[in-house]
């Protein structure tokens, strides 16, 4: 949920120490959208980042960041495990778990219900089961975003550029000055209404670059409802991001 901005973020690396000797790994961060020396905890990459305003701040980020160790350990440790993308491995789809089963062969995925929910995924060899798995999810992710996203800028009255499905560590989508609105594979696994917020969104920066009291009325405008699923992703957006990142 972010639109491009024209300055530049840099990035570098270090380390802290924890009380009990652990090393962590903490990305630094030069933002000229900050405000202030702040550190965050990325639940996608499983890394604490410190942001700085400017480079002249950058030692004070780091110092901020140590003085944060114990608690920056103890949020990595609740982050949610990672689900491998692999058969015999349980995954939600549109909020509904399902389990994944590995078939020999070139036909399409499918799902079926009994006697279980199950996802499967043909493929030449099981090598080839991952890829496959998740051309499926974007495929099945850009479908219903193709359709909430032009219902929402009916209402809007705007014409997006483009829609784009892809891998996005950090956010769940994002709106281009030139239009163009990008999403999350992993949307296809939360609940529709969930899905249908995050359209909401990225359609309402067609009329608003921005966060403002305006921008909102526009998401309320396409969703009424629009907080419960801004609060789901709160709460269960770290569990998504966990899915696929074991290798």
């Amino acid at each position: 949920m972010r639109f491009d901005s024209q300055r530049k973020v840099e990035e570098t690396q270090t380390e802290i120490e924890t009380i009990d000797g652990r090393r962590v790994p903490v990305k630094l961060i030069v933002n000229p959208r900050a405000r202030h020396v702040s550190v965050r905890i990325d639940p996608t990459r499983r890394e604490a980042i410190a942001t700085a305003p400017s480079k002249r701040y950058l030692k004070h980020a780091a110092q901020f960041a140590a003085e944060r160790a114990g608690w920056i350990a103890q949020e990595l440790s609740r982050l949610p495990q990672g689900v491998r993308l692999a058969p015999g491995a349980r995954i939600t789809l549109r909020g509904v778990e399902h389990e994944l089963v590995y078939e020999h062969g070139r036909a399409a995925a499918r799902l079926e219900a009994a006697p279980c929910q199950r996802l499967i995924v043909p493929a030449p060899d099981v090598a080839l089961f991952e890829a496959r798995l998740l051309r499926f999810l974007k495929d099945q992710a850009r479908e219903d975003l193709i359709d909430r996203v032009a219902r929402h800028a009916v209402t809007l009255e705007v014409k997006p550029a483009r829609l784009q499905v892809k891998e996005l560590r950090s956010r769940w989508g994002s709106c281009s000055a030139d239009g163009m609105l990008s999403f999350s594979w992993r949307l296809i696994l939360a609940p529709p209404f969930v899905l249908d917020y995050l359209a909401a969104h990225e359609v309402s920066h067609l009329r608003e670059m921005n966060h403002s009291r305006r921008f909102w009325a526009h998401v309320r405008r396409c969703m009424p409802d629009y907080e419960r699923g801004r609060a789901w992703l709160h709460e269960h957006g770290s569990a998504l991001h966990a899915v696929g990142l074991v290798r």
